[in-house]
């Protein structure tokens, strides 16, 4: 295969991927019968964008050649506001990675939103872990191993430290208004690595 050629075929798939990217679902590469292997590529590449076109997809990251609407600052706040609520078991994204998805730039986002609530994004998304995994402390009999999960930290020591932090106290301290299987393991083994004797 010859090397201008090989470069060629790649520059060509390369396109048709931004072309998909962009929303431009109507591109396809030509075949042309000389390589089995990229006429393969290029056939289900086709076909894909085929497929795309026939359901209509609209690619939420294409920008509009509409006008944006204008938000109103406390508007986008409580739009960012709802997306950590409802996704409190999840990593939070980066705050430019939220911009982006609110259409905003990271310093109107934190500018902003530090000026409604007070805090950073990141200490307000913390302060509701650790609020809505006090509620399922004190309200079920949830293990707090999966409380922890539940409320988004990746392990128990994390969630451990960050609620020691806030409340002063250790999970296994609250009062559980439903009884549980006395799962305070967890805490012992945390609180003990903490204290050397």
């Amino acid at each position: 295969m010859h090397i201008p050629d090989n470069q060629q075929r790649i520059k060509t798939i390369y396109r048709m991927l931004l072309e998909i990217i962009n929303g431009n679902l109507a591109y396809r590469i030509p075949l042309n019968g000389n390589d089995i292997e990229f006429d393969e590529l290029a056939r289900l590449l086709n076909e894909f964008a085929a497929k795309l076109q026939e359901a209509n997809y609209l690619n939420p990251y294409v920008i509009s050649d509409k006008p944006k609407e204008v938000i109103e600052p406390s508007q986008l706040i409580q739009k960012v506001q709802d997306y950590i609520l409802n996704h409190l078991e999840e990593d939070l994204p980066s705050t430019k990675s939220l911009a982006q998805m609110f259409g905003t730039n990271e310093f109107t986002l934190k500018q902003n939103f530090r000026t409604l609530f007070k805090t950073s994004v990141y200490q307000y998304y913390n302060d509701e872990r650790l609020k809505k995994a006090r509620l399922l402390i004190e309200h079920t009999a949830i293990p707090l191993a999966n409380i922890a999960l539940v409320s988004g930290f990746n392990n128990y020591t994390n969630f451990y430290k960050a609620f020691k932090k806030k409340y002063n106290q250790s999970p296994s301290d609250l009062v559980r208004q439903v009884q549980t299987d006395g799962d305070t393991s967890e805490d012992s083994n945390i609180a003990n690595s903490n204290n050397p004797d």
